[in-house]
């Protein structure tokens, strides 16, 4: 009877969710391995063992389905196994017994008890997946599933409780990628293929186009370096690009593009400019590896260069532009609490473009659409003044719940690096310009 109840209950879940075979097939998996576990909480066994059989075919079966019925599945199983709400109301009744009557043993248990029935039961799935060879990759995938649903925002779905699945698989995943369990690797040309294929592919910060643009990035005056973890060990986690210089760099064009020039070794370097880092994996999204991976990199080649005793960034500004044009239009309507013009440049403005003082604002911020206005040389010189002191106050000043509002600067800020330069014209691309008018920032470490 207890089986027959058991295959109605799933058969049920399954047309509520008009599940197909490989859904139910998932959904039945699922409930064998959570039968295991009620079973020993109910005996108090000693150890909860399930064969990797079973948790393989979770993995396979789920693997197999499209976005939008892995969604139904995760909806399932958050519904079916989060928290158990009557247990714990039960545990808080006897809590709050125990502190009135000050029962110290019994308090010590109920808190005890309180914090395991905290914890949904579908972790205990996720915690065997990930002991399975390749299933911490697959917990990997699974969260980034749980995120893209989650951002979609689709009407079957509950935001909130996959907002809540998430943090609780970051929790699972944090121990797994604990710094401790990383392993620095120098990617070279020698590096695997597959390897230096995902390498090129997720370098987001400035875009490899070719193996040939990649051989360069791997040349002999610079650097690339990733963080692989034992149980993933054909993906970088996250990878940190690296000139060796003889000076703190100012524009991107000099370290990424080789088209008109032969790149010599330079073997004495005085400086390493970090000016791209990348995570590859969108499921570890919220887990900082930035700042060891940065330590590490700096031990490595401070060992293997005594000569460079300066680390600095180079790095892009994501969000000024944005900022920066939504300020405009907040100070032609009296809105803003910052003026990004000075009086006697809102003066020379009107006088440029040949419109009213009250029109300056309006005016900068149709002719900022393009790259148009350099071509006047007195307008691109008043101009550059007035973007660099806004990217400055930007940058120092504009803040987000007390961290900075740029989220690069926000990394590097609390990695312990200084605002040291910012660089005009410094990224000349289409891009460059889109997100930041082409200023990028140096931060020293």
């Amino acid at each position: 009877m207890v089986g027959r109840y058991r295959y109605s209950s799933i058969v049920n879940q399954s047309r509520a969710l008009s599940t197909p075979a490989k859904q139910y097939e998932v959904l039945s998996h699922i409930e064998q391995v959570m039968t295991t576990f009620e079973d020993h909480k109910i005996h108090k066994f000693q150890s909860f063992l399930v064969s990797d059989d079973a948790l393989v075919q979770i993995c396979d079966a789920y693997f197999q389905l499209e976005l939008n019925e892995r969604a139904a599945v995760l909806s399932w199983l958050c519904a079916k196994y989060g928290v158990q709400h009557n247990e714990l109301l039960e545990t808080c009744e006897i809590l709050q017994k125990c502190i009135n009557k000050r029962k110290d043993a019994t308090l010590l248990l109920a808190e005890s008890r309180m914090r395991l029935q905290l914890e949904p039961l579908y972790n205990q799935i996720f915690k065997l997946i990930g002991r399975l060879d390749n299933g911490v990759k697959h917990l990997v995938d699974i969260r980034h599933d749980v995120e893209t649903i989650a951002k979609s925002k689709a009407a079957n779905i509950d935001v909130e409780q996959f907002q809540n699945l998430s943090n609780h698989l970051k929790v699972i995943l944090s121990l797994w990628f604990s710094v401790g369990l990383l392993q620095l690797k120098r990617i070279t040309w020698e590096t695997p293929a597959d390897i230096l294929e995902k390498v090129g592919r997720n370098e987001l910060v400035h875009q490899i186009r070719s193996w040939l643009d990649l051989k360069h990035r791997l040349g002999p005056d610079r650097r690339c370096y990733a963080f692989f973890h034992s149980s993933m060990q054909r993906e970088p986690l996250v990878m940190l690009h690296v000139a060796l210089t003889d000076t703190i760099s100012s524009d991107i064009t000099s370290i990424v593009d080789y088209s008109n020039k032969q790149v010599k070794s330079n073997e004495q370097p005085t400086t390493a400019i970090f000016y791209s880092i990348s995570s590859t994996q969108n499921g570890l999204q919220g887990i900082d590896f930035g700042i060891h991976l940065i330590r590490k990199v700096v031990e490595e080649i401070s060992k293997e260069f005594s000569t460079v005793n300066q680390f600095s960034s180079l790095s892009p500004i994501p969000q000024f532009r944005s900022w920066f044009m939504t300020q405009l239009k907040l100070t032609a309507k009296s809105k803003s609490e910052h003026e990004l013009l000075l009086p006697s440049e809102v003066k020379e403005l009107s006088a440029i473009l040949n419109v009213s003082n009250d029109s300056v604002y309006n005016s900068v911020w149709t002719i900022l659409q393009d790259k148009a206005w350099k071509i006047d040389d007195n307008l691109h010189k008043l101009l550059k003044v007035i973007l660099v002191r806004a990217c400055a106050h930007y940058l120092h000043n504009v803040k987000h719940r007390g961290f900075a509002f740029d989220p690069v600067a926000n990394f590097h800020f609390r990695n312990g690096a200084m605002l040291w330069r910012i660089n005009y014209n410094a990224d000349p691309s289409i891009k460059g310009y889109e997100a930041s008018f082409g200023l990028m920032v140096n931060y020293r470490y």
